[in-house]
């Protein structure tokens, strides 16, 4: 009977233990239901307490200790930031992005570009024919006259883009990588995100600045030197018949604005992305349909025209990171000035000239569809107008922002800062350039003249803690 009766309770025991294992499913998952505001509530007493302990330890530091603890912190900070990013150092830095691809050509561009490059001189070299179809022009017309050979346009001139798309593509990498921010480094420009931005000017004026110098040699050695008179003279006889200049000119221009939908993308992103898109998206359209439609004379004249202001642009941001306050005021002042007489006067002279002279100079019988390789006619000539007031619109949208800023110039005597694309907002640089009183993020804590102050006081910075373009 003594071991019966120790018996009972184990298998009373094993009993309650089948109860539980054999509790219904609905009863389990409403039981679970009733403990999660439990272990809710129990989080924020947790991360309270350990903001306690936080605190505690901080009061038992002294000054050095604090300023030494903040800046792991704010190194830590940065090292997640970048991670982030997923970018390093000396790369392409990807913003509000993330495009696996993008990220991949942003980082491999240059070796891409380059390697697609050796391939193309490399069969060259070895004897194969095909490569001239991407170096040189191609559509050599059959007739020579007092001018030298001309070229018509043909479908090997795609290839020529492309070419010129992945050697424009390496250039900008070299730039941005290796020649320009030994440059800045040498005139003391500090901060990652200056460099950068200082390198992507610096590319940009140095295109900008050969291609107007070349394009405007080419138009010194046309016919429609300085007139808008001649811009359709004997239309499409001699406009179908190019020289070399205008259409290596023409296809080059067509490879840079065709990179410039994918540099926007890996750059840093502007304020104004989806205008300089747009802008992007017609400029091409229209130098793609003005080439089709053997219009290339006016798209020439009209690119040189469109392209002067931006010298003064990219000179002006340069002078900026470098630190110099009268050179910005200056070409600022001269950008503005010109970009009034030449993308808007000169642009809508050149609009009203296309359609009144087009139509008093072309003949009747030479007009679309009555005459072989002629488009001249109302409808097309109309569809190139709404592109071009499509580009007025948001040239005027730009010209807004900029009356804005010489206006805080004047008034406020502020230095010139365009607003168009440039300032995208404030960011915090790199911990190296960082002011001393900025000791931690925004989650952490903020140290002033030996007074902790909670998170929410951190938030309160000046300018000068702050990395401002």
């Amino acid at each position: 009977m003594s071991l019966l009766e120790k018996r009972e309770p184990s298998s009373s025991m094993s009993g309650i233990e089948n109860s539980h294992r054999n509790i219904e499913p609905d009863r389990a998952n409403e039981i679970a239901n009733l403990l999660k505001p439990c272990t809710s509530a129990v989080k924020p007493i947790r991360k309270l307490h350990s903001r306690r302990k936080e605190m505690l330890s901080v009061e038992n530091l002294g000054e050095g200790e604090i300023l030494e603890n903040s800046a792991n912190l704010q190194q830590s900070s940065a090292g997640k930031k970048r991670k982030k990013k997923k970018c390093t150092s000396g790369k392409n830095i990807i913003f509000n992005t993330r495009n696996p691809t993008l990220i991949w050509l942003a980082n491999n561009e240059l070796h891409l570009s380059l390697f697609l490059l050796a391939i193309v001189h490399g069969c060259y070299s070895a004897g194969y024919q095909w490569p001239l179809l991407c170096i040189q022009l191609q559509h050599k017309a059959m007739t020579v006259d007092s001018h030298g050979v001309r070229y018509v346009r043909g479908i090997h001139d795609i290839k020529f883009v492309a070419y010129w798309i992945v050697q424009i593509i390496a250039a900008r990498a070299l730039c941005l990588r290796f020649i320009v921010p030994v440059i800045a480094s040498l005139i003391s420009i500090k901060g990652s995100r200056e460099i950068r931005r200082f390198s992507e000017m610096a590319w940009m004026l140095l295109y900008i600045t050969v291609s107007w110098t070349i394009g405007f040699r080419v138009w010194q050695n046309s016919p429609y030197y300085m007139t808008t008179a001649t811009l359709f003279a004997n239309y499409p006889d001699d406009h179908v018949l190019m020289p070399y200049g205008l259409k290596w000119y023409y296809l080059v221009q067509t490879a840079f604005w065709l990179s410039n939908v994918y540099t926007i993308h890996v750059e840093e992103r502007r304020k104004d992305h989806f205008e300089m898109l747009t802008h992007h998206a017609v400029t091409i359209f229209l130098v793609l349909s003005s080439y089709h439609c053997h219009f290339t004379r006016f798209g020439h004249a009209f690119m040189l025209v469109m392209d002067f202001p931006d010298i003064f642009l990219t000179s002006a941001k340069m002078f900026r990171y470098m630190g110099n306050e009268a050179m910005p005021n200056i070409l600022f002042g001269l950008f503005a000035v010109s970009w009034v007489f030449t993308k808007h006067y000169l642009c809508i002279k050149m609009m009203f000239s296309s359609w009144k002279q087009g139509f008093d100079v072309v003949p009747y019988e030479k007009r679309f569809p009555h005459y072989p390789n002629s488009y001249m006619s109302p409808p097309i000539a109309g569809f190139f107008w709404i592109l071009l007031c499509v580009l007025q619109l948001i040239l005027l949208y730009w010209f807004v922002l900029i009356v804005k800023v010489i206006q805080r110039m004047l008034i406020k005597g502020e230095g010139a800062n365009d607003n168009r694309s440039d300032d995208e907002g404030t960011s915090i640089d790199d911990s190296s350039s960082a002011s001393p009183d900025l000791l931690a993020d925004k989650k952490g804590l903020a140290v002033d003249n030996n007074t902790i102050n909670d998170s929410s006081n951190a938030s309160t910075l000046t300018s000068q803690d702050l990395a401002i373009d």
